[in-house]
């Protein structure tokens, strides 16, 4: 495990039961973590409503570091406002940023190797648990060492079992606690009392020995059976250590020794100051509390977990009302102190006081932390006694749930809040974040049952109208006059709908090849959302870089992820069902940043399944297929394929296309055009537009120049109206079915234009099979920088039938006569300079000419400046 922390970034997860070892095995790894900055924080019992918590416990001791106050300070400051806006501490055009925005780029300021360990992450908040996820892709030097009891919703590098001790591990402890060999009798009563656990072996022993069964030289051996023997004895001791422990399920209870803190937790256990003291000071004797270097901690979390069960309910019920109350006399200042409070007064307080809590809690969070805010209006809906007020938050958690990409849980929240809301407003929001959910899990058909069923019901239909019309495109289902009914619905229905009915009218538009429309819808989405709530604004803006990047547009679609990056510093949230992610691959993939494409899916899929988002987790691997094809890892690709996506038309068209293209790089082109036909078959537009485009290449392979022509012929006519990436497959199998040297420039110039680097290759690949030799070199040299290896070969196999050699046949004194040309060097300066004679550089300069089919200095020069040479 220390070999494996070190290896930055990396996530490791300790998992076993409550004494098992973890927290002791925590100590020592960040004990021995030489060389890493240690944060240290631990998840409490009532930490998932407390969104941030465990952060903001193990990065407290930043404090400490001047360097980095201020980072902390706007932290702490963001959790405490916890909602977007208030921007009067801000200098005009610097936003609040939101807490996770923040803690990432605290993180990745810190200098050096950074090692963030948190105890217990099984209670942490869900907003936690995401950021947690997140940081290891923006934060390289930075490991994560959590502990749980069972496995969190984290993504993991290495998990690490703890298993009970062995029957001779057992007596090896006894013996060490005895200082003798225990009785074979002895073994087997602890061992079957103790189930193995260390912790649990230790107290069964030590109640042994103050039972007085067996004696023990330890001094120390008095301190076991906690609850049984100190309590009954010690009422005020009892009392002091249930407040802390039930103190402790929100916040870090070390601090009691200091001014003002024992007389406060003193008097909540009933005690005066000076019985505190003495409580106090009987508890440290008895070993229940340990001093820790920075305060008093239990002696382990079990004992406070003990002590919190000891409780019966009513006692309960009272202790975290006296807590709630203290804490609001002392002043609910910030967010944190206010979650902390309306935690206490939901499990204590009266039904109307908790609900009240609840709904300021969750108002708090609903910005910047939903998954937070999904929590309490989750608890607020058990609380409340009206259905209508059930049913409006059941519908708020619901959205909440959405906003956090937890599709399942808003598609459970949703239906129940369906179940009892009334018609109206709030109803039809509901309804179409649930068809989303459904969508995005890849539910299809159980989306378009749930929209048939609210359309009658809704105030406007027109955004559920727009999902089903959506749906049925992605099934290859006929449309019937869905598409005409929310077109026409769209210029009236409410502001919020219209993202929605905008967003689904432009990807329907492009499945099913009309760029015009989709172009058209997306203009709307845009320029509906300038008017609406920042979330709103995001949804839209990511919606409208799905489309975009989808159809091939590199540079518009990074802008508007760059507009939504803007958005996402004041949220903290963003990717709603996996949206950004699968678009942040996608203009990777055609920045030719192939990569860094390839870590972002291979980092992004894993948590894009766990989280049942499988529509565009599909999506997203399709991503990674097409480059693992372009590079010719057909391994891999297959691997991929096996990983079969949601059963719909585009999803398996799309695979289809995918398999095409393998069976293609294999050399089995009679399987290629098998699955080409299948693909074909889905009856989806833009599936057959990619299908096409391979079965021209499946012609080519196979020398079929006719074959090719019709395959191209149809590609051009069925994408007359298709995306920018259909019209560029349409312009280069013409140029190479009909030696079209203006189609396939036109490809070369778009391509170029957009920063598309692929696809430019591909383009002068096409110019120099039809007779422009000089564009081969400069393909090739394309297609090795992205390592698009079977592309590559292609060009130079073609470089060699022309009699050009590639650029890798090259000489180093010819490289080096090329780096002076480019240099501006004259033929005698490049003589003086490598001790040539004038006729020698000739000679040099004759024989790259004929290697590359570049026929100029100035065409070396701008070659050596473009990077293809």
């Amino acid at each position: 495990m220390e070999s494996a922390i070190r290896d930055t970034p990396k996530t490791v997860l300790v998992v076993g039961a409550a004494g098992i070892g973890k927290t002791h095995l925590l100590g020592e790894l960040t004990a021995r973590a030489a060389g890493f900055r240690v944060l240290r924080g631990r998840a409490r019992e009532l930490d998932e409503g407390l969104a941030y918590a465990p952060l903001v416990d193990a990065i407290e001791s930043l404090g400490r570091d001047k360097s980095v106050q201020p980072g902390l300070w706007e932290l702490y400051d963001a959790i405490d406002r916890a909602a977007l806006g208030h921007p009067a501490k801000h200098a005009p055009g610097n936003p609040v940023a939101a807490p996770a925005v923040l803690a990432a780029q605290l993180l990745e300021s810190l200098p050096g190797r950074t090692l963030l360990a948190i105890d217990d992450v099984h209670h942490a908040d869900a907003d936690t648990l995401r950021l947690l996820a997140a940081l290891p892709r923006s934060a390289p030097s930075l490991a994560i060492l959590c502990t749980a009891r069972h496995v969190p919703a984290l993504d993991v590098d290495l998990t690490v079992r703890l298993e009970p001790l062995t029957r001779p591990e057992v007596s090896d402890l006894i013996s060490s606690l005895l200082d003798r060999t225990p009785s074979d009798n002895m073994i087997d009563r602890v061992l079957n009392e103790s189930g193995g656990n260390p912790w649990f072996v230790r107290e069964s022993v030590l109640a042994l020995v103050q039972g007085g069964a067996v004696r023990s030289p330890d001094p120390d051996a008095r301190r076991g059976a906690i609850l049984s023997r100190v309590f009954q004895r010690d009422r005020s001791g009892r009392d002091l250590a249930r407040v802390l422990a039930t103190l402790g399920r929100t916040r870090d209870t070390t601090a009691i020794d200091t001014p003002g803190t024992l007389e406060a937790v003193a008097e909540l256990a009933g005690l005066d100051a000076r019985a505190g003291e003495r409580a106090l000071v009987g508890l440290v004797r008895d070993g229940v509390l340990v001093y820790t270097g920075d305060g008093y901690a239990f002696a382990h979390p079990l004992v406070a977990e003990a002590l919190y069960d000891d409780l019966n309910a009513g006692e309960r019920r009272r202790l975290h009302a006296r807590i709630a109350e203290l804490l609001q006399r002392q002043g609910l200042n910030g967010a944190r102190r206010v979650l902390e409070w309306a935690t206490h007064l939901a499990e204590g307080g009266p039904p109307a006081d908790a609900l009240a809590a609840m709904l300021r809690a969750a108002d708090l969070t609903r910005w910047t932390a939903p998954l937070s805010a999904a929590h309490w209006y989750g608890r607020a809906a058990e609380t409340a006694d009206d259905p209508g007020q059930r049913g409006e938050l059941l519908a708020r958690q619901a959205l909440s749930y959405w906003k956090g990409s937890r599709p399942a849980l808003a598609l459970n929240s949703g239906q129940r809040a369906l179940a009892v809301l009334p018609p109206g407003r709030r109803h039809t929001r509901t309804a179409y974040t649930v068809v989303g959910a459904a969508h995005a899990m890849g539910w299809y058909d159980v989306a378009l049952t749930i929209a048939a069923q609210q359309i009658p019901r809704s105030d406007d239909p027109t955004a559920l109208i727009a999902q089903r019309a959506l749906l049925l495109a992605e099934l290859g289902r006929p449309l019937g006059d869905h598409v005409a009914r929310a077109w026409e619905g769209l210029p009236g229905c409410p502001p919020e709908d219209r993202i929605i009915t905008a967003g689904a009218l432009a990807i329907r538009a492009l499945l099913d090849g009309d760029w015009r429309e989709s172009q058209r819808a997306v203009a709307e989405l845009l320029a509906f959302a300038a008017a609406l709530p920042p979330g709103a604004r995001l949804a839209a803006l990511e919606s409208a870089a799905h489309v975009t990047s989808t159809a091939g547009l590199r540079a518009r679609s990074a802008e508007l992820l760059d507009q939504a990056e803007q958005i996402h510093r004041g949220l903290g949230w963003h990717d709603i069902a996996g949206q950004n992610v699968r678009v942040t691959a996608l203009v990777r993939r055609l920045a030719g940043e192939w990569d860094r494409a390839i870590a972002g899916i291979r980092a992004g899929a894993g948590p894009l399944a766990e989280a049942g988002l499988l529509e565009n987790h599909g999506l997203l691997r399709n991503i990674e297929l097409d480059i693992l094809l372009d590079q010719g890892r057909y391994e891999e690709a297959a691997v991929v394929l096996d990983d079969p996506p949601p059963a719909c038309a585009t999803q398996t068209g799309l695979r289809h296309t995918m398999r095409a293209r393998l069976a293609l790089g294999q050399g089995d082109r009679s399987a290629a055009r098998g699955w080409v036909e299948r693909a074909l078959a889905a009856g989806v537009a833009d599936v057959s537009h990619r299908a096409l485009a391979v079965q021209v290449l499946i012609h080519a392979a196979a020398g079929d120049i006719e074959g090719g022509r019709q395959a191209a012929t149809r590609l051009d006519e069925e994408a007359a109206n298709g995306t920018p990436r259909a019209r560029m497959a349409a312009d280069l199998a013409m140029g190479w079915a009909f030696t079209d040297t203006d189609r396939a420039g036109a490809a070369l110039d778009r391509a170029r234009a957009d920063g598309l680097p692929f696809e430019e290759a591909r383009a002068r690949l096409v110019l120099g099979t039809i007779g422009d030799h000089a564009q081969l070199g400069r393909a090739h040299t394309a297609f090795n920088a992205l390592g698009a290896i079977p592309w590559r070969d292609r060009a130079a196999r073609l470089m060699r039938d022309a009699g050009l050699a590639p650029a890798g046949a090259l000489t180093p004194a010819e490289r080096r006569v090329i780096e002076l040309v480019a240099g501006g060097l004259s033929n005698p300066q490049i003589a003086d300079e490598l001790h040539y004679s004038r006729k020698t550089v000739e000679v040099y300069l004759t024989r790259v000419y004929a290697k590359t089919g570049f026929k100029s200095r100035v065409e070396l020069a701008l070659a050596v400046e473009r990077g293809e040479l």
